[in-house]
């Protein structure tokens, strides 16, 4: 297959539905190094994450119909500034 691209190779492959697909890309990593890279990244993603869900979570609480018309940097500040107050890197003794 001289001359043909990492994707085309790849999808000329028959699929296994049964293998890992971060151990199948760790053994082909040699044959195919771009999309290994592109898979790795993209299936090491969580695909949802607590801390995600509860910063959205913080933000709706702190940017209400009421306050809608903060500042960006304001409202950032106020979700830093809660995250730092709720985690114990701040203090006010």
């Amino acid at each position: 297959m001289t001359g043909s691209s990492e994707l085309d190779r790849y999808l000329a492959l028959p699929v296994d539905e049964e293998i890992e697909p971060l151990l199948w890309w760790q053994a082909h990593a040699s044959e195919f190094p771009i999309l290994c890279e592109m898979a790795r990244d993209y299936l090491t993603i969580q695909a949802t994450s607590v801390a995600f869900e509860q910063a959205f979570s913080v933000a709706a609480n702190t940017i209400t119909k009421t306050r809608n018309c903060l500042l960006p940097e304001t409202a950032r500040a106020c979700l830093c500034m809660k995250s730092w107050l709720t985690n114990n890197l701040v203090s006010f003794d």
